[in-house]
């Protein structure tokens, strides 16, 4: 199943966590009669520029898969994970798509990780009928593109309101200026975040948009500093573009306070590697509450400090190489669309998207409560976010510093 254009350390760990996440399915299933195994289907990103995600989807996936199965599976039926690889590429991952649908017929699918793949597989798995989720904030993704597909990502609306609030009502800025990359989902985000800082009277003094290869941020840099904003708001991809951004503040000496999107921080330890042990100093970014802590708060006992010890149980000296955020959203991701087929006890599309539109609320996953409607499938709103400060400098138990308090 591992394709040679795959780096070798993440085939290493996917044929792992494959074999791990399927281990004894055979006397499982023969203990629970001859039913056949569920099929997942995991679309992400093994190889180009959002490869770091797929890397820790494989393990946040499987630990989950390997927790469902040891209650049971799915209606009584256990889980078989089918990798797929979107090559951080919409025609690649329309073609894995098909491949996964079609060919491997799987139940269910996870992934996309980025929202420009997503809109470009949502066709494929809406003919199918297939149940989906995704880590998408594109506004584009709505119930009428994906009818059977959720996001455990908050929406670029979600986004947007978060930070106007926060440079408006916490840092009580005048002017700010944005640096984002060319992704569907940050556009989206982009254009909301405009309305809202022209409500607050903000003004945007300048936009500058990047391609999510660039490792060169001058040009887009240089005239913002120009224009002397308050405050540098970044809207990045992932942690090796967010990295290139501050390297290229460093570079400048530019040291302008930056508030970012949920990207700029789920990947501390890839921005470090990029932009140096100070990366964070002057930067915070959105998180979900549930991952924060404010000073006080005990060490150790939120469902997410727990999971970061099943981690390093799970992975051991290779523990430093993932990012716990990202590989948690993948691990809930997998958790809730199974509930939601177990709720619905169907693998048909539309019984699994009815069932989570009345009942997200009534499934736990450490990350956010979640809620979905008709007209809506983003199951993670606002009131899940807060600011995050020193991303690279969580507390023992995993948890980031919540801004302020």
């Amino acid at each position: 199943m591992m394709t040679s254009r795959r780096r070798s350390i993440f085939g290493v760990v996917s044929i792992a966590v494959s074999v791990m996440a399927g281990a004894g399915l055979p006397a499982l299933a023969q203990a629970q009669g001859s039913a056949e195994p569920l099929k997942l289907g995991m679309l992400v990103a093994m190889t180009g520029a959002n490869a770091q995600s797929g890397f820790n989807a494989v393990v946040g996936v499987g630990m989950a898969v390997k927790e469902i199965n040891a209650k049971g599976g799915i209606l009584g039926r256990q889980i078989r994970i089918i990798q797929g690889d979107d090559h951080s590429d919409p025609t690649s991952a329309v073609n894995d798509a098909r491949r996964l649908t079609s060919r491997e017929k799987v139940d269910f699918i996870v992934g996309p990780a980025v929202s420009q793949l997503t809109l470009a597989t949502l066709p494929v798995f809406t003919e199918s009928k297939t149940p989906s989720i995704s880590m998408s904030g594109s506004m584009a993704v709505t119930p009428q593109a994906g009818p059977y597909h959720f996001s455990f990502l908050p929406s670029a609306e979600s986004q947007a309101q978060a930070i106007a609030l926060y440079i408006d009502t916490v840092l009580h800025v005048k002017s700010a200026a944005v640096i984002h990359d060319a992704g569907a989902q940050t556009r989206s985000t982009v254009e909301v975040l405009k309305g809202e800082l022209r409500n607050r009277k903000i003004e945007l003094i300048t936009d500058q948009e990047y391609d999510p290869t660039a490792t060169d941020m001058t040009p887009q840099l240089l005239p913002m500093r120009r224009s002397n904003p308050d405050v540098l708001l970044a809207l990045t991809a992932n942690g090796t573009d967010t990295g290139y951004v501050i390297k290229g503040l460093n570079d400048l000496n530019w040291n302008v306070k930056v508030v970012g999107n949920i990207s700029v921080i789920i990947q501390p330890g890839v921005v470090t590697k990029v932009a140096g042990p100070d990366a964070f100093k002057n930067v915070v970014a959105l998180n979900y509450k549930a991952l924060t802590y404010c000073t006080g708060d005990p060490v150790g006992g939120s469902d997410v400090a727990k999971f970061k010890t099943r981690l390093q149980a799970e992975v051991g000296d290779k523990y430093p190489q993932y990012s716990p955020l990202v590989l948690g959203y993948f691990y809930d991701m997998t958790h809730a669309i199974a509930a939601a087929i177990a709720g619905a006890k169907s693998v048909d599309g539309a019984a699994v998207a009815a069932w989570m539109e009345q009942n997200a609320g009534s499934i736990k996953v450490m990350n956010a409560n979640m809620s979905a409607s008709k007209t809506s499938h983003f199951l993670i709103g606002s009131s899940a976010l807060t600011m995050a400060e020193n991303a690279d400098k969580p507390r023992a138990d995993g948890m980031q510093k919540r801004s302020g308090c």
